[in-house]
């Protein structure tokens, strides 16, 4: 009776570590699905109607293009190889770089507390819409558009709650669905301003071209870490991961250009009054609401898997409770105003993820510990280089502007990754230096 206690212990701790077997894996074209259900979302409208605004439409183009067919595709495309090849999600990795501690208290809490983040963005904007399905004046209302809000976010929720496979089947209806609204919305701003008019449109030049980069990077920075928790579900193969982030390309690329182009043609980036301005009519409003419920999945399956790392989560009843709880309180967050700060949330995102992408890179490719290894522990080299990478993300984006933050934030955090486990290992050796 004790050795089966103990077994069924061993296999409880092993739920959240255990790579996905190679015989469950799926075809590339799986993930890259469920990456261009999470492409398909308000906040890439909204970043659109921003750019068009400051750049121009011919001035866009550049900026949206270098962000997501060199940065965004080679950045993914390395975080994709590291999840295929372990089977084991994000936070679990970091593991192996940040110590089981730190990946716990810092990676997992950043990657929970930003996904809640992007998923009560979202949320907000998508009951704005259906209040206006529904006839009520959500500004005004607020008793009204709060039982709107929580209602949708509940609905949002319920199929990550139960796992990546129950998610699937929603990018059958909400990716076309999304594409359907973008080209209606297409039509009646070509219909409203005139082809020409937009195409000729100027920007009033408020930002650089690296901090159009910048904000263009940070609606996909965070997929230079948890590109894994979907990867892992496919095969480790180059060209496989090279193909997965695709999903993202072929959707986030005309999407931001048509979220410009509505913009442009309705004079403001929100998207909700965007589509009042357009005149859309009611059943765009409910495409909106769902063609947004497949990113808001993803985000809140993310946010599930890092909650349940830092509370050491045991059983996928155990995930499924946790990501119940993590749901409410996004909610509580939607209903605080959360939509009003986006472009600081933007900022801080671009900040944080690419520090912990930094030093994930350099463990997995430059030491080569491409064979996870969970190491117990606290890793303080890590600790510094994430630190430090934050900070050169923080001085080049406010307060002295110079290239492209998130970039140098990476870049940085690997270097001084690098060069403290280099040291590390030459004065006081430890579980984290092994094959350095």
């Amino acid at each position: 009776m004790t050795n089966d206690n103990n077994t069924k212990e061993i296999a409880e701790e092993n739920i959240l570590t255990k790579a996905i077997p190679i015989s469950d894996r799926q075809h590339w074209f799986g993930p890259a699905l469920v990456f261009a259900g999470l492409e398909f979302s308000i906040p890439v409208l909204m970043v659109g109607g921003s750019l068009i605004g400051t750049f121009g439409f011919k001035g866009m183009l550049p900026v949206v293009l270098f962000t997501f067919l060199v940065i965004t595709w080679i950045g993914n495309s390395i975080s994709c190889y590291m999840g295929a090849k372990t089977g084991l999600s994000s936070s679990v990795i970091a593991r192996q770089s940040f110590g089981d501690q730190q990946a716990k208290v810092i990676v997992a809490m950043v990657i929970g507390v930003l996904s809640m983040g992007w998923w009560a963005i979202t949320t907000a904007t998508s009951g704005n819409a259906l209040c206006v399905i529904l006839g009520i004046d959500y500004v005004t209302n607020r008793v009204g558009w709060v039982i709107v809000t929580t209602i949708v976010g509940l609905i949002f929720a319920i199929p990550s709650i139960f796992g990546f496979n129950a998610m699937k089947w929603t990018d059958y209806f909400a990716v076309p669905g999304g594409l359907l609204l973008c080209l209606v919305g297409v039509y009646l701003a070509l219909k409203n301003m005139g082809w020409n008019s937009i195409k000729n449109l100027q920007g009033d030049n408020s930002m650089t071209f690296a901090a159009g980069v910048t904000m263009v990077l940070g609606l996909n920075v965070s997929q230079l870490v948890l590109s894994a928790d979907y990867s892992r579900h496919g095969k480790p193969k180059i060209l496989d991961n090279i193909l997965m982030p695709l999903g993202i390309i072929v959707i986030g690329v005309p999407l931001i250009i048509i979220g410009g182009i509505m913009g442009a043609g309705s004079g403001t980036a929100d998207i909700v009054m965007v589509m009042e301005n357009l005149g859309f009519p009611i059943w765009g409003f409910l495409v909106l609401w769902l063609a947004s419920w497949s990113s808001q999945l993803i985000n809140n399956y993310s946010m599930g898997l890092a909650f349940s790392n830092i509370l050491n989560v045991k059983t996928d009843e155990g995930r499924i409770k946790v990501t119940l709880i993590g749901t409410l309180l996004s909610i509580i967050l939607t209903l605080l105003g959360i939509l009003e700060h986006f472009q600081d949330f933007l900022n801080i995102a671009s900040l944080c993820y690419p520090a912990i992408a930094g030093v994930m890179f350099c463990d997995f490719f430059v030491r080569g510990h491409k064979k996870w290894k969970d190491k117990k522990g606290w890793n303080f080299i890590a600790t510094i280089a994430f630190i430090v990478g934050i900070l050169v993300g923080y001085i080049t984006a406010y307060k002295k502007p110079i290239g492209i933050p998130p970039i140098q934030s990476l870049l940085v955090a690997a270097l001084v990754y690098y060069l403290g486990m280099k040291f590390q290992k030459s004065k006081a050796p430890n579980q984290f230096t092994e094959g350095f």
